[in-house]
């Protein structure tokens, strides 16, 4: 009973061991353990330029596009030419067909001397002379008419297509004909090839005749005809002028008809200049859509724009932004397509009225190109970044790294254990500060009250608190930990049937 006992006595003093040996071994890991440091994340102070921006899309285009068409339909015989080139002012850029506008023009300059004539003819003195002279004249030109009339009659047989063919056909048979005898008088040793050289002649006649020469020949005779008809018409009024006397009404008469005769020939001589596309002023052609042998219209348009005029860009602005944004604040301008590369600009019209889609009020900001660049194309989508404020050639950290506490600003300075600057109160408030929010070592940051000016959201300009190169805390990274258990040996165990160990 006694050994019972006994062996019991050591199951429990081995028991207590155990829980004194385990429970020595959390307090000391648990007493001793340092306290995990997360890792700082730090950017230095440094100068540069600190910018508050509006940014939008736009859309590049000419300040003054200028459209020029064709006021005179016609067919397009001249392309002088192309997008990018450079024109004067009274270059001809394009012309159509302008042969019965020239004709026109020519007729009215004869309408005009007609008139000028019959207000001089009313002018001057009658006598007899100058009636017989009429006279005379009217039978010169009535004898005109006649024979215009009479070539003009012969013209129109003559460019009869029946009468042609049939004229060519008998040419033929005269060749034929001559082609015949020619060859008998060869048999006979006699021959002469005069005969039917003439006929071959005869016939290239009846046939250049055919192909066009009667056709020209019955222009020809037309002009002739009208012409005798103006001459007659004119000297059968000079005759009646003679017959008749000037009076006042005739002479008003033919001022009239000088002033009718002008105006028509100046409308027929703008018709004319109509026919032509010219540069109002030194430009660059834009665009050129046209081609030769096209019949223009209303869509046959040269667009120019000015030598010298800057490109814009046209963006639309949000109403609660708007009020921001004046003349003459500063612009930058890139492209997606070159990112890195900053065009400047400056704006210049800002819209008073707003244009309303889809119940979203924006107002239209116009800003000017600074300098020509061969990125920029009208139609080009840009970005633009409005600079309201900005301040250059400052110091400036991260906008993270500025905490507020209360009415004043603060940054948090990393240091170390034996940093002088820190006394032992600062490193208390430092480590209730950073203790209580990111876990950090308080010993090795302190806060530092700044004073803050201009922040544009990515950083913030310092006045004041910091100098340039010193280091300033904007976060703190993440890593992973693995926590390892040491071994600390067999347990203690009780002998055979529950006895102590052994020793």
């Amino acid at each position: 009973m006694k050994k019972k006992w006994f062996g019991k006595k050591w199951v429990t003093i081995g028991i207590i061991g155990v829980l004194l040996l385990g429970g020595g071994y959390w307090g000391y890991n648990h007493f001793t353990a340092k306290p995990v440091v997360t890792p700082n994340i730090t950017a230095k102070a440094q100068i540069g330029t600190v910018s508050k921006v509006i940014t939008a899309t736009g859309t590049v285009s000419f300040p003054h596009s200028i459209p020029l068409t064709f006021k005179q339909a016609g067919q397009i015989v001249a392309l002088n030419v192309k997008p990018g080139d450079t024109v004067k002012a009274g270059q001809v850029l394009a012309k159509t067909d302008d042969s019965s506008l020239q004709l026109a023009v020519t007729q009215q300059m004869a309408a005009v001397t007609t008139a000028q004539a019959k207000l001089q003819t009313l002018k001057e003195s009658f006598n007899t002379q100058t009636l017989a002279a009429a006279q005379s004249a009217v039978a010169q030109a009535q004898q005109e008419v006649a024979t215009a009339e009479q070539s003009l009659t012969t013209a129109q047989q003559n460019a009869d297509p029946n009468y042609l063919a049939n004229q060519v056909s008998l040419a033929k048979e005269a060749v034929q004909q001559a082609s015949n005898d020619y060859a008998k008088a060869q048999q006979s040793g006699t021959a002469s090839s005069t005969a039917l050289n003439q006929a071959l002649a005869a016939l290239t006649t009846a046939q250049n005749t055919q192909n066009g020469g009667a056709a020209q020949a019955l222009i020809s005779a037309q002009a002739q005809n009208r012409s005798a008809q103006a001459s007659l018409t004119s000297a059968q009024a000079q005759l009646a002028l003679q017959e008749q006397g000037p009076t006042a009404g005739d002479i008003a008469s033919a001022e009239a008809d000088i002033n009718t005769a002008q105006v028509q020939l100046a409308s027929a001589q703008k018709d004319l200049g109509n026919a032509e596309i010219i540069a109002p002023v030194d430009a660059v052609i834009v665009t050129a859509p046209l081609q030769l042998g096209q019949q223009s219209d209303s869509t046959s348009i040269i667009t120019i724009t000015p030598v010298g005029e800057k490109l814009e860009v046209d963006a639309s602005i949000a109403q609660s932004d708007i009020t921001q944004v004046k003349s003459g604040q500063k612009v930058d301008i890139t492209l997606d397509s070159n990112p890195n590369q900053h065009i400047s600009g400056t704006v210049g019209l800002v819209a008073l009225q707003g244009t309303i889609v889809s119940n979203v009020t924006t107002y239209t900001v116009t800003m000017t190109v600074d300098q020509a660049t061969d990125l920029l194309r009208a139609g080009m989508n840009a970005n633009v970044s409005i600079v309201l404020e900005e301040v250059k050639d400052v110091l400036t950290v991260p906008s993270g790294a500025i905490k507020t506490v209360g009415d004043k600003q603060e940054v948090i300075v990393p240091t170390t254990t034996s940093a002088k600057s820190t006394s032992p109160v600062d490193q208390a408030a430092a480590a209730t500060k950073t203790n209580s929010s990111s876990g950090q070592n308080a010993a090795n940051v302190q806060y530092v009250s700044v004073e803050t000016g201009l922040d544009d959201g990515t950083n913030v300009e310092i006045k004041s608190g910091l100098k340039e190169g010193q280091e300033v805390v904007i976060g703190t990274s993440t890593s992973k930990t693995t926590s390892t258990t040491k071994s600390t040996g067999s347990i203690l165990s009780g002998g055979p049937d529950g006895g102590p160990p052994p020793n």
